[in-house]
C-alpha cells in the first residue's frame, strides 16, 4: 500500500499566499525516500514500437535482426512510441449534483518530493531551429513589454508536475505546448492542442514531467491512452472550453504528486498571486519552461460552469495548455488552463486586450468525471 501525503481537506476555502507571504517560505526538502516500486516505475528505459503493421510477425522479425546486428530498420507505419487508442471531442461535462459540489479537487504533494517554492533559475537555452507547426491550429498569445517571464530548471513539487506535450499526427511531430498533472494518471491542456483525428493509430501525445533540454528532469515520460476534449475548434465563443485531459499509460502522479483545481472566486480579482508556467517557442524555443509570478486576474466571464479568467501575464506559442495556479495554505492548485489572447476593439477603442485561461467548476468537474479521486 502506498502513502500518500495529503493536504487537509476539511480547511475552508482561503485566500492565496501574496507574493510577499512565499518570500518567507524555505524550499522543504522530502521527508521519505520514494518508495521501491514508485522508483522502479519512473525508468524511462523501455523503449516502446507501435503502428499499423505492429504484427507478432514483424515485432519479432525485428527482434531477430536487433539481436543479431544491435539494430534495426524501422518499418513503414511503425512508430517509435505508444500510439493513443482514443481520443474524443465531449461537448458536456455531467453538472455537479448541487451547486457547491466539486468547486476543488484535493492536490497531492508526496513525502518524498522536495516542497520548491523558489524554483533555481536557468539561462536562456541556446539557439536551436525552430521546428515546422500548423499555424491554423495555434492561438495567439499576447506579451505585455517588459518581458516578465524567467526560464527555470525544474525540480520538485510542484514543478515536476509540469511538462511539455508533444503532439504526433500519423507518427509527425506537429504541436509543443504545456500540460500538468491533475491525478494518478491525468493531466490537464488545452484543447486546441489535440490530434484532429483521435481515431485509434492515428495520434500519440507525450508528456514529459519536467522537460529541460530534451529529457525529462525526473527521468520518466509517459505517452497517452485516450483524451476527452471538450472543444474541436476554439473561437471567441468556446475559449472557456478550450480544455483537454488526457489519460497516460503510466500513473505518473504517484510518484510526482498532482496540483490540484479550485474553482475561479472573483473575491480574488486584482491580487496579483497568480503563476504561469509554460514552454514557449519564442523565448526557450520550447526546451526549457518559463514562470511569471505575481499576476493578476483582472476580470472574469462566466458561462455556466465554465469562465474565461482573463489575465496579463506574458504568453507565447508553447504556453498553451500551462497551469495558472498560485500556493494556498493546504497546497497547489491551479484555477484555469492557459488558452490565448483576446482582443476585441469597440470602434476606434481597445475593449479587450487580455490573456485567457479556461476554467470555473466544469474544469473541477471534468477532472473529476476522468479520474474520481
Amino acid at each position: 500500500m502506498k502513502e500518500f501525503e495529503n493536504f487537509d481537506s476539511t480547511q475552508e476555502i482561503a485566500h492565496p499566499l501574496t507574493p510577499d507571504q512565499l518570500l518567507t517560505f524555505e524550499n522543504m526538502r522530502a521527508s521519505k525516500s520514494m518508495p521501491t516500486d514508485l522508483q522502479e516505475s519512473m525508468s524511462d528505459r523501455r523503449i516502446h514500437i507501435s503502428g499499423t503493421n505492429s504484427s507478432t510477425q514483424v515485432i519479432g522479425a525485428l527482434a531477430g535482426e536487433l539481436a543479431s546486428t544491435s539494430s534495426f530498420l524501422l518499418p513503414d507505419g511503425m512508430f517509435i512510441g505508444q500510439l493513443g487508442r482514443d481520443g474524443q471531442t465531449q461537448l458536456s461535462v455531467p453538472q455537479a449534483a448541487e451547486p457547491n459540489d466539486s468547486v476543488v479537487r484535493q492536490p497531492f504533494k508526496p513525502a518524498w518530493q522536495d516542497q520548491i517554492y523558489h524554483p533555481k533559475l536557468a539561462p536562456l537555452s541556446p539557439d536551436m531551429a525552430v521546428k515546422g507547426r500548423e499555424a491554423d491550429r495555434i492561438r495567439a498569445h499576447r506579451l505585455y513589454e517588459p518581458e516578465n517571464r524567467t526560464v527555470f530548471r525544474p525540480e520538485g513539487y510542484p514543478w515536476t508536475c509540469i511538462g511539455r506535450i508533444e503532439v504526433f499526427e500519423n507518427g509527425v511531430l506537429k504541436r509543443l505546448g504545456t500540460g500538468t498533472l491533475v491525478g494518478h494518471r491525468i493531466v490537464v491542456t488545452s484543447a486546441h492542442l489535440m490530434p484532429r483525428d483521435g481515431s485509434p493509430g492515428r495520434w500519440a501525445i507525450r508528456f514529459v514531467p519536467g522537460y529541460f533540454d530534451g529529457i525529462s528532469t525526473v527521468g520518466k515520460a509517459s505517452w497517452t491512452e485516450s483524451y476527452r476534449a471538450l472543444v474541436s475548434t476554439v473561437t471567441d465563443a468556446t475559449q472557456d472550453r478550450d480544455i483537454a485531459i488526457m489519460k497516460l499509460y503510466d500513473p505518473l502522479g504517484d510518484a510526482l504528486g498532482w496540483m490540484g483545481i479550485k474553482q475561479y472566486d472573483d473575491d480574488w480579482e486584482d491580487r496579483g498571486v497568480w503563476t504561469l508556467v509554460g514552454y514557449p517557442g519564442s523565448l526557450t524555443r520550447g526546451e526549457r519552461p518559463t514562470f511569471q509570478s505575481g499576476i493578476p486576474v483582472i476580470d472574469d466571464d462566466p458561462s455556466g460552469d465554465f469562465t474565461e479568467i482573463e489575465h496579463r501575464g506574458d504568453a507565447t506559442d508553447g504556453n498553451s495548455g500551462g497551469p495558472l495556479f498560485a500556493s494556498f495554505p493546504d497546497g497547489m492548485y491551479m484555477i484555469g488552463v492557459h488558452s490565448g489572447d483576446e482582443y476585441r476593439m469597440v470602434g476606434p477603442i481597445v475593449a479587450e486586450n487580455n490573456n485567457v485561461a479556461s476554467g470555473g467548476r466544469g474544469l473541477v468537474n471534468f477532472a473529476n468525471e476522468m479520474e474520481p479521486l
